[in-house]
């Protein structure tokens, strides 16, 4: 099979293609067994550190006095752009990340709707609020905050950058990304559409972890902007010094299922199965701990195993595909691991626990687990589901609660008084009613408490993120 990419693809720095200081290139391989080239690109040096740097303060120099109109066309142009690159992207998002393609393609149209959900929020949010008190007029509006530096993990190699370029434009900001080491080539693609869009304070360099962690010191960067693991991120927001940073951290995210119309059955039943198990759990929101009210269990638990079933194991290019390869062999041997663990340690699989073959695992179902096993406890970031019944809500409250994480949880029930006592109890950042926690409306804030994460993403939290609120006082 060819490469996707006929030639190393160069670093962006400041808008120009560059080439690595010293020829490094990067190898991306396709997961899916992990001889299949996909590309090349070239990689960051120490050496080329200080040009990055430069390129960021004066980008953010000429591109913060831009007009509204100019961000708004930039940030059209990009919605557009992507839609039209959208086989492109699949091609690549399917092939780096090993991302089944019907999932990747989801990601495209989140993508395309995310640009353009910044485009019409700046062009018809109010930019500057007054108020009045005690004889003077108080104006307030954001302004850039400066340069924006952001790291980002494999698993959305396209959507999740747009969480971070997306807002660093609105707010007029430059922008320089440091993409996942396994999927840099989205990133690349990416970045050359915001060249052609007409936004050049921007730049993209794949590196290695000693690079990244310069450009997290430097000073020259006022924000950072992480997602990825919580081992990682809490370190590199150690060394940032005074920079704003927001982390969105991992989960072992909780599922609650109280009470459903007996006519949707299958329908939550199916909705656990996606959420746990697409992209094989390779999701930092992927149902990972499922509570299930003993009164509806029996019922529950054959539509849930069937649903489990059903999903489609193997080729991530197969339109129909829903759990493909893992992204390394590490992470596959770290699977294992976990399951037969958990199963020494007492555990039941009550479904899979092997892998289909090399580079997948077959999806996994365990109960009879403790809440002190790690497939509780750490994030699996894998095709591993725990299946737990209580007999009061209040209990799977509390055992939802019982983890380091914070992301979001999802509970299915009827009563509105459940809802409410889910809302005020759940130390999450976010609250899925009769749903899943595995569901992101790219619009709304999004973020976690505890261990993963500070800060939120979201249109306007992620404007907001990136900008200094400025007061004007004056008497009126």
């Amino acid at each position: 099979m060819p490469t996707l990419t006929d030639v190393p693809q160069k670093l962006i720095i400041g808008g120009d293609e560059h080439f690595s200081a010293d020829t490094s290139l990067l190898t991306v391989v396709y997961p899916g067994d992990h001889s299949v080239p996909v590309g090349e690109c070239h990689v960051l040096e120490m050496a080329q550190l200080d040009q990055v740097c430069h390129a960021a303060k004066s980008g953010f120099d000429a591109f913060r006095f831009s007009s509204v109109a100019c961000r708004v066309e930039i940030l059209t142009q990009l919605s557009r752009l992507v839609e039209a690159h959208r086989e492109k992207f699949a091609k690549l998002i399917v092939m780096e990340a090993g991302k089944p393609h019907k999932l990747a393609m989801a990601e495209i149209d989140r993508a395309v709707a995310l640009f353009a959900g910044y485009a019409n929020w700046l062009n018809t949010v109010e930019h500057r609020k007054s108020y009045f008190m005690d004889g003077y007029q108080a104006d307030v509006a954001y302004f850039p905050l400066g340069p924006v530096l952001a790291i980002t993990p494999y698993n959305l190699p396209l959507n999740l950058v747009v969480h971070k370029l997306a807002p660093a434009i609105a707010a007029g900001n430059s922008f320089t990304l440091k993409p996942a080491s396994k999927t840099p080539l989205t990133a690349l693609h990416l970045g050359g559409l915001a060249l052609e869009a007409g936004y050049d304070a921007m730049s993209v360099v794949p590196c290695g972890t000693e690079t990244a962690e310069a450009l997290v010191t430097s000073d020259v960067f006022e924000k950072l902007s992480f997602t990825g693991s919580a081992e990682v991120g809490w370190r590199l927001r150690s060394i940032s010094g005074q920079k704003d940073v927001t982390l969105e951290l991992g989960g072992n995210a909780a599922c609650i299922v109280e009470d459903f119309p007996d006519q949707e059955l299958e329908q939550v039943a199916q909705r656990c199965a996606e959420g746990a198990f697409w992209y094989a759990g390779q999701i930092c929101i992927s149902v990972q701990r499922l509570f299930i009210n003993k009164a509806v269990s029996e019922r529950f638990y054959k539509a849930f195993i069937d649903a489990v079933r059903a999903l489609k194991v193997g080729d991530p290019k197969d339109p129909e595909t829903d759990i493909g390869p893992m992204i390394s062999l590490d992470d596959v041997h770290r699977t294992r691991n976990l399951v037969n663990e958990a199963i020494h340690q007492g555990a039941n699989a009550l479904y899979g626990g092997s892998t289909y073959n090399l580079f997948t695992m077959n999806p996994t179902v365990l109960n009879r687990t403790t809440p002190q096993m790690r497939v509780n406890t750490e994030e699996c970031f894998a095709p591993i589901v725990t299946y737990t019944e209580y007999d009061r809500f209040e209990d799977a409250l509390a055992m939802a609660n019982d983890s380091a994480f914070g992301l979001q949880a999802g509970v299915f029930t009827q009563d509105k008084n459940k809802v409410e006592q889910a809302y005020q109890t759940l130390d999450v950042g976010g609250v899925v009613i009769n749903d899943v926690p595995t569901l992101r409306l790219d619009g709304m804030p999004y973020g976690g408490v505890k261990a993963s994460g500070i800060g939120r993403e979201g249109i306007l939290s992620g404007v907001a993120g990136v900008s200094n609120l400025k007061t004007l006082i004056q008497k009126a």
